[in-house]
């Protein structure tokens, strides 16, 4: 057969020929995609913003990716490696924008072939306003009670100020950033720790870790008590002479802890006049001097002096 009658004879019907090659190769295409193997996994939504435009409305965090390929091939891919993505970067206004979903392959995801990779969904519908940057102070919070006879007196934050970020509209309304509870319940003692910070808006973001050290103060819980009809100690007085007063008794107010005064019973020198100058019977003014030990505090000492009338016990 010369060459002439080979050429004639290959594009003899040559559109025929052409239907059936195109039918093949897409019989071809159909059976590979049939055996193809599919695997599903979510992934974290990432953004990518000019700096000044940020999401003010919700918007998934995760999406779900399905990878189809063969079975060998798209099974050592790591989850890592296939990025999804909103591209905001060309948006210059605040508005209300659909975007769609893109994906990014990097790491065991590159030169795997064949692969087709999707997401779900294919887009989002988010507002865009511009971003904000504003101080606030911390607001601790705290649940319990200390043990009985101790109770909260203070406490220190570090820092007492955090930087916050986000959407115009949702910073604005933002006045202070909230710790989580610090428990009390139990505590007899001063003592320190680290809590987290209360995120009460998704799209709005605190500077740091999250975190804030504080110092809590427990102190013995303090009483003031009243003793009335306190009687008077005569301290040093000549057993010849006896006296009369103008007071029949005295009264305190004392400061104690719970735990020490609640059952502290009052000494007898409480209120105590000195009579060792006393040599002869007469009528005397003397001073009420207030004998307390510690760590009690006096509030109040009633009478500061009182009159004495001093007779022989022989009379």
């Amino acid at each position: 057969m010369t060459a002439k009658n080979l050429t004639e004879k290959i594009f003899e019907n040559w559109p025929a020929k052409i239907v059936c090659i195109a039918i093949a190769l897409l019989l071809f295409l159909f059976y590979r995609m049939s055996t193809l193997e599919q695997r599903f996994f979510s992934v974290p939504l990432a953004l990518e913003t000019n700096g000044d435009l940020v999401p003010a409305s919700a918007y998934p965090r995760m999406v779900k990716v399905t990878l189809r390929g063969e079975t060998d091939s798209i099974y050592p891919i790591q989850e890592e490696d296939v990025v999804a993505y909103l591209d905001l970067s060309r948006f210059t206004k605040e508005g209300e924008y659909r975007v769609p979903i893109q994906s990014r392959l990097k790491g065991t995801a590159l030169d795997v072939d064949p692969l087709e990779v999707s997401i779900e969904p294919l887009e989002v519908t988010v507002r865009l306003e511009h971003r904000l940057v504003k101080k606030v102070p911390v607001t601790p919070s705290f649940k319990g009670y200390p043990e009985a006879g101790f109770e909260f007196s203070g406490y220190s934050l570090n820092p007492v100020i955090v930087e916050i970020s986000g959407p115009r509209s949702a910073v604005e309304r933002i006045t202070d950033v909230v710790a989580e509870p610090v428990e009390l319940s139990g505590r007899s003692a001063s003592f320190d720790g680290v809590t987290k910070l209360s995120h009460r808006n998704p799209l709005v973001s605190v500077s740091g870790d999250g975190t804030i050290s504080y110092s809590v103060s427990i102190t013995q819980t303090t009483l003031v008590k009243n003793f009335d009809d306190v009687p008077f100690y005569f301290e040093s007085l000549d057993p010849a002479f006896s006296v009369s007063t103008d007071k029949v008794s005295g009264s305190l107010q004392i400061k104690g802890t719970q735990t020490d005064l609640s059952d502290w019973k009052i000494p007898e020198n409480a209120l105590t006049v000195l009579c060792g100058d006393i040599r002869e019977p007469g009528v005397y003014t003397l001073p009420v001097h207030t004998i307390i030990p510690q760590p009690y505090e006096v509030l109040i000492s009633s009478p500061g002096e009182i009159q004495l009338t001093v007779r022989r016990n022989d009379e």
